[in-house]
């Protein structure tokens, strides 16, 4: 069967969970990679003097060769630290801010795959609601130009132009990657590592070029400040809310209506409520005897998780759809402890 790929993949928003940082020495073999496929026949000098203008206009990089590089691999606060100096580049240089953009063009699928697997994260950052480590596949009919979804290989004909099915399948992976300071608005971040942001085809075109207070790897984005909860509207009936004392968070989950988007989710906030019935204090400690008698000694973490049926710290919240939401309502319930 086969469906027009503009058709399929209509929603999503965003919020954040954090993503660690990555192996330093890995983030420079793949910057390093990139950089050399960074070359334009129609500008070659585009290295020489990208080069020149970061060692004349960004502090602590004047004695650097390679200074760019600098950039790329430069650490989330390296980058927020000197996007003030940049407000004026892509006016002022408006040649090397377009090389700069192409440049992230020449990420090809493997460098991308790569890039993606590093940052250690299955499920988007900013919805915690979609994974992004799934693959499909994308037929280009060549009678009629139409991209189509490959659900299975039986069809033979085109349903745009009615015609046998003359192509090439390729496979993509779901994961995108967003620009957490847009591309357009700051060119010289367009390859930087930490600014390229693994995320869903939804979050990452309804973020579009919107700005956010918090990057998934921000060290201040109030992490424990952000939590979900339920408010019971009648005897069978529930609202999802998230609360934030930040008004940068609460001004992004207005803006992009993401409680909304999570009224999708009662139905597992309902399971928590019921399993709250069920797994008493003697039902956990029965459990417990149960698992080590078949030699599965679980830690807490491990047995929350058994309960629950995501992960419940916030280390592996990236791992699994909706964790963040079930770890806070699990808690506030009592099905698990506040602690892990």
């Amino acid at each position: 069967m086969w469906y027009n790929w503009k058709e399929v993949n209509q929603n999503g928003e965003s919020i954040m969970v954090p993503i660690e940082k990555s192996n330093p020495s890995e983030v420079e073999k793949i910057c390093l990679a990139l950089y050399r496929k960074m070359n334009f026949q129609d500008y070659p000098e585009f290295k020489n003097e990208l080069n020149k203008w970061v060692t004349d206009n960004i502090p602590g990089l004047e004695s650097e060769k390679d200074a760019f590089l600098k950039i790329m691999t430069g650490e989330y606060s390296f980058l927020e630290n000197i996007k003030e100096l940049l407000d004026n580049f892509a006016d002022e240089e408006p040649r090397l801010a377009e090389c700069l953009k192409k440049s992230y063009g020449k990420i090809d699928s493997r460098l991308r795959r790569k890039i993606i697997d590093l940052k250690n994260v299955s499920v988007c950052p900013y919805c915690n609601r979609n994974y992004i480590n799934s693959t499909y596949k994308i037929l280009h009919c060549n009678n009629c130009s139409q991209e189509l979804l490959v659900i299975d290989e039986v069809e033979k004909e085109c349903p745009g132009c009615k015609q046998e099915i003359n192509g090439q399948t390729k496979v993509v992976n779901t994961a995108q990657l967003d620009h957490f300071f847009p591309k357009d608005s700051y060119p010289l971040f367009a390859v930087s590592f930490y600014n390229l942001i693994p995320s869903c085809y939804s979050c990452n075109h309804v973020k579009s070029n919107k700005g956010l207070k918090y990057s998934p790897y921000d060290p201040n984005f109030p992490f424990n400040d952000v939590k979900f909860t339920y408010v019971p509207q009648s005897v069978d009936k529930i609202n999802i809310k998230i609360d934030s004392h930040d008004i940068y968070f609460k001004n992004g989950i207005r803006d992009l209506g993401i409680e909304e988007l999570y009224q999708s989710h009662i139905d597992v906030v309902n399971e928590l409520i019921w399993k709250k019935e069920v797994y008493t204090d003697s039902y956990r400690d029965g459990l417990s005897k149960i698992l080590n008698q078949t030699n599965l000694e679980l830690s807490k973490a491990e047995l929350n998780r058994f309960i629950t049926g995501h992960y419940t710290d916030k280390e592996n919240y990236g791992k699994r759809p909706l964790s963040k939401m079930v770890t806070d309502i699990s808690k506030e319930i009592g099905l698990i402890g506040g602690e892990q």
